[in-house]
């Protein structure tokens, strides 16, 4: 996409934020993408009318468990419920670009609405196992954790202007067929009371989460939040006063205490460490060989000092705008 962008850098009111991408895996920048042009302009929808082979960012089995979640939303929204539609916006992210260090810090499949202050989210998991690599355990807590740190990031991006509500959160497995119980999408409207959204917490599966704003635990981490703005810097849409501190306490971790930021889960499978291609070559190293980020806006990483240089001509034209 900087490759694509660079081409446009020099027109007056250029901005990398203009570059709308359906395959996008920053959630910074979606959101932000939302304020900035709409729901309509971010719905990710026209990418499961393809064929699986056309989102080289998802296996099959991903992309077929996604565009199934896609239609039952679709439809249970076509039966003549009220509210504005949910239309998914990201298939696959991290909270902002280069901080997912493990497997346990993608998110899957979010929706939003066009008023862009509620949220579903649905994690999408391999069945449940004795081997010790996946548990119940784990996909609970992965699930709360990345609807807890969603609604931490858009609070810290509208801290003051229409700040976020809430967030529903699932996970779906193979052998539920990835079939979603109808009160999830039901929509927050005037008489909607908060317990009847909350009452998804004692859902009989116990796999339906419900978290309002005012019961968010801080989810960012410091190295997170200096992306973000980093990120934020592009947008028009980003608020001009500067976060509070007491709201900053509530969503941001102390660097002592950032462990306890990140889920509790034991399986093996969401400790391994990923594998990220450098930005110019696109060539994931192997071994200890490790990409060194670049030291301007930190968003990006490359293979060597080589690609580096190779790559600025496209990328000087976002990294001096951060």
């Amino acid at each position: 996409m900087e490759s694509f962008g660079s081409a446009f850098a020099g027109l007056p009111y250029f901005s990398p934020m203009m570059m709308i991408n359906r395959s996008e895996t920053c959630a910074t920048t979606k959101l932000l993408q939302l304020r900035d042009f709409g729901i309509n302009e971010n719905d990710i929808t026209p990418k499961f009318l393809r064929s699986p082979e056309n989102s080289p960012d998802l296996s099959r089995e991903e992309f077929v468990a996604r565009k199934r979640v896609i239609e039952q939303i679709d439809g249970l929204e076509a039966t003549g419920r009220h509210g504005l539609p949910w239309l998914p916006i990201l298939s696959k992210y991290e909270i902002v670009k280069g901080s997912a260090k493990k497997a346990r810090d993608w998110g899957h499949l979010l929706f939003a609405t066009a008023t862009t202050n509620q949220f579903l989210l649905v994690m999408i998991f391999p069945d449940e196992c004795n081997c010790g690599n996946y548990s119940h355990h784990d996909y609970e807590s992965l699930t709360k954790y990345h609807a807890n740190k969603v609604l931490c990031l858009a609070k810290y991006i509208w801290h003051t202007e229409q700040s976020p509500k809430w967030i529903r959160a699932t996970y779906l497995t193979p052998s539920s067929g990835y079939d979603l119980d109808p009160s999830f999408a039901v929509p927050q409207t005037a008489g909607t009371a908060l317990d009847v959204l909350q009452s998804l917490n004692s859902h009989p599966s116990g796999r339906y989460f419900h978290i309002d704003i005012a019961d968010v635990k801080p989810g960012l981490t410091p190295s997170e939040t200096e992306r973000i703005d980093a990120v934020a810097s592009h947008s028009s849409s980003k608020e001009k006063t500067a976060i509070k501190p007491e709201v900053r306490r509530v969503l941001v971790v102390s660097e002592e205490n950032k462990e306890d930021a990140k889920p509790d889960v034991d399986g093996a499978a969401w400790k391994k460490g990923v594998k990220r291609a450098c930005a110019y070559c696109e060539v994931v190293p192997h071994g200890k060989v490790k990409l060194m980020a670049c030291s301007r806006c930190k968003l990006v990483q490359y293979c060597g000092k080589d690609c580096q240089t190779r790559a600025w001509p496209s990328h000087k034209h976002f990294c001096k705008k951060v």
